[in-house]
């Protein structure tokens, strides 16, 4: 088994509130869940609100097939023109 993380900083140009920046994450993470089967949180800047750092955590017995998966999230996030990817990092953890 592999266990892959995917960190992204993200900035959220649109938002003028905390509120608007859940809503924005919270409508992107139901949409990824649902897309890829993933388990994701906000893990940084919670208290700025047009600053996020997303978490996303996937599971595969093939690292190659985790990496591609990663990229796919990232590209769908892309996509989204409320988000703005700012810094991507991977991480094999087993």
């Amino acid at each position: 088994m592999t266990v892959g993380l995917l960190l992204l900083d993200c900035y959220i140009a649109e938002s003028q509130s905390l509120k608007d920046k859940r809503r924005v994450l919270s409508s992107l993470s139901e949409r990824l869940r649902r897309q890829f089967n993933i388990a994701i949180a906000e893990v940084e800047y919670q208290d700025q609100w047009q600053r996020a750092q997303l978490a996303i955590v996937l599971v595969n017995t093939n690292w190659r097939m985790l990496q591609s998966s990663m990229s796919k999230l990232t590209e769908y996030i892309d996509r989204d023109r409320r988000v703005e990817i700012t810094n991507t990092e991977t991480r094999q953890l087993c």
